[in-house]
């Protein structure tokens, strides 16, 4: 009989490294998820040494005649309450201040001092604080990071803000959560003629829009001025929809 070979021992079994714990990304702030996506943005200097800003403010402006008398129009770009419910992409708005009533005149309404917004897209979310001034039925303005108001101090006495922290209560930013250097806000409405072809039986107001600002992050500046102008659009349609639920026409 031929002799049997002895058995081998069988291979070692391989370790096999288990696959780590799946765990969901963690949330990434909207102004770094919209960076990351970005080419890098054209510099620019402001003078000699670069010592100032990289990048200059920007501007948009948009106007529209509509068929309500302006205290209508006037009162629904006042209520930031509200803004949650139709403004496109606007998740939170809260006011957190309001003026206070000179001494002695119990029935002088109050207006938006503080408020706080919160801006989402998606599962990306980012809140900022603005300081807000209102001239009753024709203009309001809303102020965030080192901005300042363009409204005179003396005007705003007299609808009771605390023009003695006007000068003192600008910030570098933080109150935007690092969003807005800068950021300027203003609505004006005032009464204007029917456009032609229209009736002129009804009354008609000039809504006109203003939007100064200037990002923190230059990239992000950068990418938003790509959409900018279509988005101060769609603000300006947003209320004149909110106007027609209200008051119909």
């Amino acid at each position: 009989l031929p002799t049997q070979q002895p058995l081998s021992p069988p291979p070692p079994l391989l370790h096999r490294q288990q696959p780590p714990l799946l765990r969901p990304p963690p949330r990434r702030p909207l102004t770094s998820f919209l960076v990351s996506l970005l080419p890098t943005p054209p510099t620019s200097t402001s003078g000699p040494g670069n010592n100032g800003p990289s990048h200059p403010p920007q501007t948009l402006h948009t106007r529209r005649t509509l068929p309500y008398p302006p205290s209508q129009l006037y009162t629904i770009i006042a209520d930031i309450d509200s803004y949650r419910f139709f403004l496109p992409n606007c998740t939170e708005s809260r006011v957190t201040s309001w003026t206070s009533p000179r001494t002695g005149d119990q029935q002088q309404p109050r207006w938006p001092a503080l408020a706080d917004l919160t801006i989402g897209w998606g599962p990306f979310t980012q809140s900022y604080t603005s300081r807000v001034y209102c001239i009753p039925g024709s203009i309001i303005e809303a102020v965030s990071g080192a901005a300042s108001t363009t409204i005179p101090a003396a005007s705003l006495a007299e609808v009771g803000y605390d023009v003695s922290a006007i000068g003192s209560n600008k910030s570098s930013g933080t109150d935007g959560a690092g969003i807005f250097q800068s950021l300027v806000t203003r609505w004006t409405v005032r009464a204007a003629d029917a456009p032609k072809g229209q009736s002129a039986g009804q009354e008609w107001a000039e809504v006109e829009l203003s939007i100064q600002f200037r990002f923190a992050n230059p990239a992000l500046g950068f990418a938003v001025g790509q959409l900018a102008d279509e988005k101060v659009v769609e603000m300006v349609q947003a209320f004149e929809e909110r106007a027609k639920r209200l008051y119909g026409k």
